[in-house]
């Protein structure tokens, strides 16, 4: 079972990787696909991370998933950085995620697919079963892609580049 403290490292470890990656000079960025350009996803798969990643990260006073297009960060990450065997896999474990959420999961009302997405993921973390690890996968990456864009890092957590008081003017 994952603790509050083990979710809480998780995230604190990504966005701080994040930080680092988008550090590193440009070499590390990634463009995000569109919707009229993808890249690795197909149109249908593209709509069902899209779908799932709002459900995860919804709109409120701050942007949500779509808003920030996490689905085409998640569509690029697959095409630029992944090797064969992930891509594979990924798609597999898509594939796997869209028959045990149901075929109608695209059409449900917002009411109803967070009700499925919930009890969904409360199977995948209950004692964590293989079969749904592609789902936590897709999870971390969601929630990674969300806290590394400009909205996320600074609207959602705060985040600020220099903490603190600056005072250039200082007695030494």
């Amino acid at each position: 079972m994952t603790t509050r403290r083990e979710v809480l490292q998780g995230l604190i470890v990504s966005v701080g990787g994040a930080s680092l990656l988008s550090a590193c000079g440009g070499t590390a960025n990634i463009t995000p696909s569109t919707r009229n350009e993808l890249r690795f996803y197909s149109p249908e798969e593209f709509a069902f991370i899209d779908r799932i990643s709002d459900l995860i990260i919804p709109s409120t006073e701050t942007p949500g998933a779509s808003d920030v297009n996490v689905a085409g960060y998640v569509d690029a990450l697959m095409s630029e950085w992944a090797n064969t065997s992930t891509q594979r896999r990924f798609r597999m474990e898509l594939a796997e995620m869209r028959r045990l959420l149901g075929e109608d999961f695209l059409g449900l009302t917002v009411d109803e697919a967070s009700q499925r997405l919930a009890e969904f993921d409360a199977a995948a973390f209950d004692r964590r079963p293989p079969r749904y690890g592609g789902y936590r996968s897709l999870k971390q990456l969601i929630t990674q892609a969300y806290f590394a864009s400009e909205a996320g890092a600074l609207q959602e957590q705060g985040w600020v580049a220099v903490p603190g008081r600056w005072d250039p003017c200082v007695e030494v």
